[in-house]
C-alpha cells in the first residue's frame, strides 16, 4: 500500500476533482483499491463521491474525519477506524474499490482544540495509524488536504509515503508551489512525503497565456511536471458533480479530458516504488 496527499498551498486548482479523478481510473483501469480521506473542511471530495444523504446520515451518526480525531486524539478513546470508512462510494457504474473518510466542515475547530491541547504529536500517531491499518485493505489511500499548510495539512505531508501537487497554470497558483517549496527545507528532522510532482490541471489549452505558463512550470526540473495536462473542460466540471444516476466511467470522464486523467493516473503509477504499478 502507498499513501499520498494530495496539496497545493493556493485552492482552486482542481486538487478535489483529480482526487476523485485518480481514484476511479486506478479502480476501473488498474483493478486498485482506494480509500480517499477527506482532509479539507470545504467536504468538496465527500460531496462529488456520496449523495448529499449518506453524507447527512453519516455525519448525523458522528461518523466523520473530525469525530474520529476528537475520539482518538482530544478523548484518547480506543477507536475502530473502519468504522468511519464509507464503502463502494462514487457514481460510476459498477465500480467497486473505492471508499471515503468524509470530511467535515468543523476542522478548524478541532485544528484549534488540538493546538490548545499540544496534541501535535497525538494526531500525527492517530493519522499514521490509519495508514498503517489501511494497508491491510487498500492499495492506495489518497488525502486531499485543504490548502495552505495548516495543522491537518502537515500531519498528512509529514505521514503520508508521497504528495501530489496539482497546479492551475495561473500566477496565484504558481505562488502556492513557491510557499510549498519553502515549506519543504523547514524541519527535514520531523520526516516529509516524497514529491512524486506536478500535475497541470485546470489549463485552458486555447490560451496563450496558460501555454506559456504551462512551458515555464515545465522548465523548471524541480517541479517534475507530469506530461499530460488536464483541461479546463466541461466534462470534468460535470464529473465533479455527484449523480443519483450511475454512470459508466467513459461518460463521466469522455473524451481528450478523460484521456489526460488516464495518462495522469498512468504516470502516477509508473512513478511510485515498483511494487504498486501493473
Amino acid at each position: 500500500m502507498t499513501s499520498i496527499a494530495i496539496m497545493n498551498a493556493k485552492g482552486g486548482v482542481g486538487k478535489s476533482t483529480l482526487t476523485m479523478a485518480i481514484a476511479e481510473t486506478l479502480a476501473e483501469y488498474h483493478a486498485k483499491s482506494a480509500l480517499i480521506i477527506d482532509a479539507d473542511g470545504q467536504l468538496s471530495v465527500s460531496l462529488m463521491m456520496a449523495s448529499g444523504q449518506v453524507l447527512a446520515e453519516r455525519a448525523e451518526a458522528s461518523l466523520t474525519l473530525v469525530n474520529y480525531f476528537i475520539q482518538d486524539v482530544l478523548e484518547g478513546r480506543s477507536v475502530d477506524w473502519t468504522k468511519f470508512v464509507c464503502r463502494d462510494v462514487s457514481d460510476v457504474d459498477d465500480l467497486g474499490g473505492v471508499f471515503l473518510i468524509q470530511g467535515d466542515m468543523d476542522l478548524p475547530l478541532l485544528e484549534r482544540e488540538i493546538a490548545a491541547a499540544k496534541k501535535f504529536s497525538d494526531l500525527r500517531r492517530s493519522a499514521r495509524e490509519i495508514l498503517d491499518a489501511a494497508a491491510e485493505y487498500v492499495d492506495v489511500v489518497l488525502v486531499d488536504c485543504a490548502p495552505g499548510i495548516s495543522v491537518m495539512t502537515e500531519t498528512w505531508l509529514r505521514e503520508c509515503d508521497h504528495h501530489l501537487v496539482p497546479v492551475k497554470p495561473d500566477f496565484l497558483a504558481i505562488s502556492g508551489l513557491e510557499y510549498l517549496r519553502r515549506f519543504r527545507s523547514r524541519n527535514p528532522e520531523m520526516g516529509l512525503a516524497n514529491s512524486l510532482g506536478t500535475v497541470i490541471n485546470m489549463m485552458e489549452l486555447t490560451s496563450p497565456e496558460d501555454r506559456a505558463m504551462a512551458a515555464h512550470l515545465r522548465d523548471d526540473a524541480e517541479l517534475k511536471c507530469f506530461e499530460a495536462a488536464i483541461p479546463m473542460a466541461t466534462i470534468i466540471q460535470r464529473a465533479a458533480l455527484y449523480s443519483n444516476e450511475t454512470r459508466s466511467f467513459l461518460a463521466k470522464y469522455a473524451g481528450q479530458p478523460g484521456q489526460a486523467v488516464r495518462s495522469v493516473t498512468q504516470e502516477l503509477l509508473n512513478r511510485l516504488p515498483p511494487a504498486l504499478p501493473d
